[in-house]
């Protein structure tokens, strides 16, 4: 990275270190290599002392912020919700409390510093993207070469989340060829576009199916930062081959055509006998259960997310869930959205969509803008972030550790700030 000299050396001291920690969550999500909360800890403390110590200080951070109330309100509501639970409750909530302020007042901590720092160097962080595909799809790959079942032993995850934050990784280094790090632009590129290639491999090897409902919203909004234009008329066409393309490559597996063919002929055997033994219906009796718990309380829920696994053990002594689902002792029901309706009722899902589509809105109405090309790129990348999370957490507890919720944080205010015009006009 070619350092600005005008900048002051504080400034480019703190902009090379947020930009390396922001680098390495992703690989340390996705390996054993370290801890990513450690890591987002100290990108947390180094971002509020930047907060404190920038030029203006405390002031001029909230300045930088004013543009962002509405955000900040829709992100402290989870706060709000945890806190109400804690008065209906006698559960303890101490990771509940953690989680909120994770996603709500470090990601404002996060967004505010980066704000005050220089752009061009905070976009160098995509290495870590590219880093963590190439390892993650290393790993899946290795784990499933002698055989065609799915990996086990991955680091960290399952193989559903693993696989869905592979994709991510993937998709958001190629939309970052948008961006020019280095002064070898065509190899920057090609190492990009290998990148999604080893991605996909590395995705396709953890026979994951829910990831493959993001890849059409990640094609709209890709054919949108590639025309400049969001006009719906102009994208039916490159959509519908871009999404064609997409299914030619899922079907070109064997594994995964049989792997969606099991998943319908499961849920059809589920529906004529509920108890059935098979992994889809057991994911559909865990929604059940957590429909169940809802509708004992639609609007606080069971006010904690501690509640489910007892909660599972009384639907199987009532015959609602069968012997083999009961016997995985499972403590979710692999769905975020479903998982926030039975723990905190409608407020709870209220919370998890602000989470997810307030930020959203910002890029999106950022991207469909003639706003800077470089600011239009971050945009398009935090809402393949926010889309990404929305349509994972459909069928996997995607935000089920505080390491991926504390990715998703990070990433939603480095990018807001790399989308904001006001932001890079002053750089």
């Amino acid at each position: 990275m070619t350092a600005p000299l005008h900048y002051p050396f504080k400034t480019r001291f703190a902009t090379f270190l947020v930009a390396a920690l922001i680098a390495l969550m992703p690989i340390n999500l996705l390996t054993n290599l370290g801890q990513a909360s450690g890591v987002f800890y100290a990108l947390a403390v180094i971002c509020l002392t930047i907060c404190l110590l920038r030029v203006g200080g405390l002031s001029a951070t909230l300045v930088d912020l004013k543009e962002y109330r509405v955000l900040a309100l829709a992100l402290l509501f989870s706060v709000v919700v945890i806190g109400i639970a804690a008065l209906r409750t006698d559960k303890r909530l101490d990771t509940e409390f953690e989680r909120a302020l994770r996603v709500s007042l470090c990601t404002l901590v996060i967004l505010g510093a980066c704000l005050a720092l220089i752009p061009q160097w905070l976009r160098q962080a995509t290495w870590g993207l590219v880093a963590a595909t190439w390892v993650a799809a290393g790993v899946a790959l290795w784990l499933s070469w002698d055989s065609a079942k799915r990996p086990d032993s991955l680091p960290q995850f399952n193989a559903v989340s693993y696989g869905d934050l592979l994709l991510l990784m993937a998709v958001l280094a190629i939309f970052s060829i948008g961006w020019r790090l280095t002064r070898f632009r065509k190899t920057e590129i090609a190492v990009k576009a290998l990148t999604l290639v080893v991605g996909l491999l590395g995705f396709m090897a953890t026979q994951t199916r829910g990831g493959w409902l993001a890849v059409p919203f990640f094609i709209v909004i890709g054919l949108v930062l590639l025309s400049g234009k969001a006009s719906p008329r102009k994208l039916v066409l490159p959509a519908l081959i871009a999404m064609l393309i997409a299914t030619a490559v899922l079907a070109s597996s064997a594994v995964m055509r049989q792997r969606f063919l099991d998943a319908i002929t499961q849920t059809a055997e589920c529906i004529e006998k509920p108890l059935a033994i098979s992994s889809e219906c057991g994911r559909i009796q865990l929604w059940h259960v957590s429909w169940l718990m809802f509708k004992a309380d639609p609007l606080f829920g069971s006010g904690s997310t501690q509640s489910f696994r007892p909660m599972v053990e009384a639907a199987w002594r009532q015959g609602i869930v069968s012997d083999f689902t009961h016997a995985q002792g499972f403590g979710e029901p692999h769905s975020d959205i479903m998982f926030s309706l039975a723990s905190h009722g409608l407020l709870g899902l209220a919370a998890l969509l602000l989470l997810y589509f307030t930020p959203a809105w910002i890029f999106a109405r950022r991207l469909s803008t003639q706003v800077a090309g470089p600011a239009r790129v971050a945009a398009a990348m935090g809402l393949v972030v926010c889309v990404g999370f929305f349509v994972f957490g459909w069928t996997e507890l995607i935000l089920r550790t505080l390491r991926t919720l504390s990715f998703y944080a990070m990433g939603i205010a480095w990018l807001l700030a790399l989308s904001d015009e006001r932001f890079l006009k002053r750089n």
